[in-house]
């Protein structure tokens, strides 16, 4: 738990150093121990995000350096293959299953080149509307009872 809450808490901060002219970062450097390779598995984008926070990788001997990494479980080839399973060119399963799905969404995504009145309307609602989760779950439920002869639908505790 702490490992990630250290790297999520981290988000949106950077480490290194910044051009001139610009606001100092908070941290000079990052520590980081990504621990077993196991890990990037189940947790995919935690290594990652410690990566993603440095502002650069140093020289060609590593100093200055805005990441430095401890640890008996990193190596290089880990850095070099983010993502993939250890010892092999596959990637971890939850990084394939994204694949698939974004693969799933391109050939099934249809361009609209002209919005109709009920697609504008629902856009302003979405862009205009701030509801609550009672709010959603009334909304719900009140779209399930009025389409209930069309589809069977289940939505949490409901069922239609």
């Amino acid at each position: 738990m702490a490992y990630g809450r250290t790297i999520h808490k981290f988000q949106g901060q950077s480490a290194g150093p910044v051009d001139d002219g610009k606001i100092k970062n908070q941290y000079e450097a990052i520590i980081c121990d990504p621990d077993e390779h196991k890990y990037e598995g189940k947790f995919m984008g935690l290594f990652y995000t410690a990566l993603s926070r440095a502002t650069t990788l140093g020289s060609e001997n590593g100093l200055k350096s805005a990441i430095y990494f401890t640890g008996l479980e990193f190596r290089e080839d880990r850095f070099r293959n983010l993502g993939k399973q250890k010892g092999s060119v596959d990637d971890f399963v939850p990084i394939q299953k994204r694949t698939r799905w974004v693969q799933h969404l391109k050939n099934n995504t249809v361009a609209v080149q002209e919005l109709n009145d009920t697609m504008k309307e629902n856009l302003v609602w979405a862009q205009t509307t701030k509801i609550n989760g009672d709010k959603l779950y009334d909304r719900i439920t009140e779209y399930l009872i009025a389409n209930r002869n069309r589809n069977a639908c289940t939505f949490g505790n409901l069922s239609y």
